[in-house]
């Protein structure tokens, strides 16, 4: 199983998005390139939400997403967590599973994010289940 490493051009990439701090909802995503054994960043999109991110993915295309959203504490108070969601829809090949999985952690090390969600089908990506999520992490 090949180790796909966070290309360095693109970790320079998150980082700047990462300290921007902006109120918009984004969402970086991210694949594995097999051929040049590296995990690189597919698209970054802004203002938008997890249902609508839904429609900029694929059933039978795993991602990894950073997801930065407002999340309102009980208490009122306001933050703009990121999230790591490790997408990966039912059917895919088991070798592709197998990349991906194999590659989770070191990524979410690399990215420093400290909240990981998994979802297998587009249907689970939406706000009221990203704040149950967060609800845990009072």
């Amino acid at each position: 199983m090949a180790t796909c490493p966070l290309a360095d051009e693109d970790y320079e990439r998150y980082k700047k998005i990462k300290m921007q701090r902006t109120p918009l909802n984004t969402a970086i995503t991210f694949r594995v390139d097999v051929k040049n054994e590296k995990t690189i960043i597919d698209e970054i999109i802004e203002d938008i939400s997890l249902e609508k991110l839904q429609e900029e993915l694929s059933e039978s295309s795993p991602r990894y997403i950073a997801y930065v959203s407002k999340y309102t504490h009980p208490d009122g108070r306001c933050s703009y967590p990121i999230v790591f969601i490790y997408f990966m829809p039912r059917g895919i090949s088991p070798a592709m599973a197998m990349t991906y999985s194999a590659n989770k952690q070191n990524l979410v090390n690399r990215l420093e994010i400290m909240k990981s969600f998994d979802a297998d089908n587009l249907e689970t990506l939406t706000e009221p289940w990203l704040k149950e999520k967060l609800a845990f992490f009072k």
